[in-house]
């Protein structure tokens, strides 16, 4: 059985980068959508979610460089 990866992991950290940029690409479609017109309430809540989404991947990926860094020092 596989070992899942650990938080410092370089290849964990590239495949959250990743997932960051494509939630960040769906959010700007439903925020365009939202800027043309679209009012819906769901599709407000989805893009508040992702948008809070993107938010906590990236505290955490700077965590992971924080640790990092004290570490190699």
């Amino acid at each position: 059985m596989k070992t899942p990866p650990t938080p410092h992991c370089p290849d964990h950290q590239r495949r959250l980068r990743a997932v960051v940029k494509r939630l960040v690409i769906e959010l700007g479609h439903l925020e365009h959508s939202l800027a043309d017109g679209l009012q819906d309430a769901n599709i407000r809540a989805a893009a508040t979610g992702l948008d809070t989404a993107i938010d906590c991947l990236n505290e955490h990926l700077a965590n992971c460089r924080d640790r990092a860094a004290h570490r190699a020092a």
